[in-house]
């Protein structure tokens, strides 16, 4: 009668959302990983458990999503900033912890009688690693290790190697051994790769500048993850090749905290990719264990492979760089655990008949016992690892970020505001000035408050930390200025029109009384385009517009704008500030890629016209309204004339 019930859309639908909710939450409890209670969830309830579901096209159908959609999350969480610091280490690491797991699952798999291309997949699946533990280092605030940051390094190497020994079983299991279909299969390969990498970021840049609102955004980048994954398919290699890269581009071309690869993920987390680690667990038979002495021996053999050959791969590589107890063990426990990559292996292997249930079976039960053990192992040595510096290092200047919000053109401000918070772990201070006119006082400021309503909704991210401040103040500019000294505002953001010069009125009377009378930095940013769609920022620094104190906060909120928005930094600065400039990035040492070109003569906004418009243009102002007026002239506002892209000026009073 149940499993009549639940073959039913409604009951299908129903059991499936309550194992992804309850099952996750029993595994924490239990201080597991939530995908132990998922995979265990899906053995209870599939044709070797209860017998609730059945292995039907319903849920492959499901689970096919889902895996894409792991691929690209894995693509898409990839640090490239951080595997770039770290490259070569990482990169022996990386080849060192591939290369040992490969070999021996080889080995594994001639015993165990596979075939070559059996025994090259079964050894990829013990090559890459799932840093499941990761968040445990997180917490603790030591993830800028360096041997930390190696592992994570390594992680890109391993689940690129697999991918590709992937794509090679696969494209030789479907065209046979052939000299001319694996030359074929590169080529195609290395044209569709370099395609993804290169070419959807910038497109993906050109479609953002034309289009607005976050569900369309949220389609195009979709509609990408599927185009990459079916040509894939096309060109001979599995649809998770074309995830991966997917992922590996969007990463590339959101800003970071994006909305837009939040939501992305969000429905990827939330229910497709738990539906493929419940199928995982559902076409699972935990029984064999009992009925057939030879899994339990499979089982024994994989489980092995998996802890000592990572184990191998982990000293040899602290040897190497003299990593300390604490650190070898941190990095073996990072290292050992097998799920993201490992487990759509197993399935594909499974669904090819390059492997069979039994050895699926036991590969299934070493992912569950590595996920359990990895945390285990990380939680007990990561608290002795020492760091050079603290995780993440706020930048105080985005900590608290207060963005006066009005009815024209604020949604620009506050999404700026956002993504400079977020990536500084700092929050939003939305404040909605209503002007003292005595009787309509409250009239005035419940519509003020219905428009800090609207901040939320237009933004269109619940992860935002914003605090929404309606305030009532004789005047916009006083308002706004005794809200930012009572909350402590770190900075302030304003809209510009940027129609008359900066010295005189930007936007009027109230921006002037804010920057003028404020001792908190001020942004004044005239915002035309999505910041989806910035592929640089530039800072301009003319000849004596910041003095050499100031210079290095200058130059640190720059760089810390550039990788929140997920782009390299061009500093362009007049001649006199060369030496100064590269002793301050060689002391900085930035994660993000930067470059530095010197003014040869007086700068010339006029010049600026053809720059491309996906740029944003940051000038600093500092000091007192005659510094700026004698230091930086009319610059902004002929910038503002020529430049059609989005540009902002940063002010320092002190």
């Amino acid at each position: 009668m149940l499993e009549e019930l639940f073959s039913k859309p409604v009951g299908f639908f129903l059991i499936v959302m309550a194992i992804i909710l309850v099952t996750p939450l029993i595994s924490e409890r239990l201080k597991l990983p939530g995908i132990i209670g998922i995979i265990i969830g899906g053995m209870l309830i599939g044709p070797h458990g209860f017998g609730f579901l059945e292995d039907n096209d319903r849920i492959q159908f499901l689970s096919t999503i889902g895996l894409v959609y792991l691929m690209f999350s894995a693509g898409l969480e990839v640090d490239i900033n951080q595997f770039m610091k770290v490259r070569a280490r990482a990169l022996v690491f990386g080849l060192i912890t591939f290369t040992f797991p490969q070999l021996m699952g080889m080995g594994l798999g001639y015993i165990l009688g596979l075939d070559w291309l059996g025994m090259i997949l079964l050894g990829s699946a013990f090559a890459s690693h799932t840093l499941i533990a990761f968040p445990i280092l997180t917490k603790l605030g030591v993830t800028r290790n360096e041997a930390v940051a190696v592992t994570t390094g390594a992680t890109v190497m391993t689940d690129i190697g697999a991918f590709i020994v992937l794509a090679v079983v696969l494209g030789a299991d479907k065209g046979g051994l052939t000299f001319a279909y694996f030359a074929q299969l590169f080529v195609l390969l290395a044209i569709f790769t370099a395609a993804i990498i290169f070419g959807l970021p910038r497109f993906g840049k050109l479609v953002f500048q034309k289009l607005t609102g976050r569900a369309v955004e949220f389609q195009f980048v979709i509609v990408a993850l599927f185009v990459a994954a079916f040509v894939a398919e096309v060109i001979g290699v599995h649809e998770v090749v074309g995830a991966f890269l997917a992922g590996l581009a969007v990463n590339s071309m959101l800003p970071r905290h994006s909305p837009v690869a939040g939501h992305v993920l969000f429905i990827g987390e939330s229910f497709f990719i738990p539906v493929f680690l419940l199928y995982s667990g559902l076409i699972t038979d935990p029984l064999t264990f009992l009925k057939s002495p030879e899994t339990i021996i499979v089982a024994g053999g994989v489980t092995i492979v998996a802890y000592v050959s990572k184990l191998i791969a982990a000293w040899i590589t602290s040897k190497i760089y003299k990593y300390t107890k604490a650190e070898f063990w941190t990095v073996y426990g990072l290292s050992h655990a097998q799920a993201a990559v490992t487990i759509p292996t197993l399935v594909i292997g499974l669904e090819t008949g390059l492997f069979d249930t039994t050895l699926f079976n036991a590969a299934i039960l070493m992912i569950l016992l590595t996920s359990i053990t990895s945390p285990l192992i990380v939680q007990r040595f990561a608290p002795d690892l020492q760091t050079a510096s603290a995780d993440d290092e706020p930048t105080p200047l985005f900590g608290r970020i207060l963005v006066p919000v009005s009815e024209k053109n604020s949604d620009a401000l506050v999404a700026l505001a956002s993504l400079l918070s977020r990536s500084s772990k700092g929050k939003v201070l939305a404040v909605s000035v209503a002007q003292d006119k005595g009787p309509n006082e409250n009239n005035s400021l419940m519509l003020h408050k219905e428009l800090l309503g609207k901040v939320n909704e237009n933004l269109h991210d619940p992860e935002a930390g914003i605090e929404l401040i309606p305030r009532l103040a004789a005047t916009h500019a006083q308002g706004i200025l005794h809200t930012a000294r009572e909350e402590n505002a770190s900075l302030i953001v304003m809209g510009w029109r940027g129609q008359r010069t900066f010295r005189e009125s930007v936007l009027g009377s109230v921006l002037d009384e804010v920057v003028w009378g404020s001792d908190t930095p001020v942004v004044a940013g005239k915002l035309s385009l999505p910041l989806n769609s910035m592929q640089r920022v530039i800072f301009i620094v003319p000849a004596k517009a910041v003095p050499p104190i100031a210079l290095r906060r200058m130059l640190e909120a720059n760089l810390a704008v550039a990788k929140a928005l997920n782009v390299p930094l061009l500093v362009r600065a007049d001649k006199s500030y060369a030496q100064t400039l590269e002793a301050l990035f060689a002391s900085i040492e930035p994660e993000q890629e930067w470059k530095l070109e010197i003014l040869a003569d007086q700068l010339h906004p006029e010049k600026l016209e053809h720059e491309a418009v996906s740029d944003f243009i940051i000038l600093p102002g500092f000091g007192s309204r005659k510094r700026v007026q004698d230091t930086l002239g009319n610059i902004p506002e002929q910038l503002a004339k020529f430049f059609e892209g989005n540009l902002a000026i940063l002010h320092f009073d002190k």
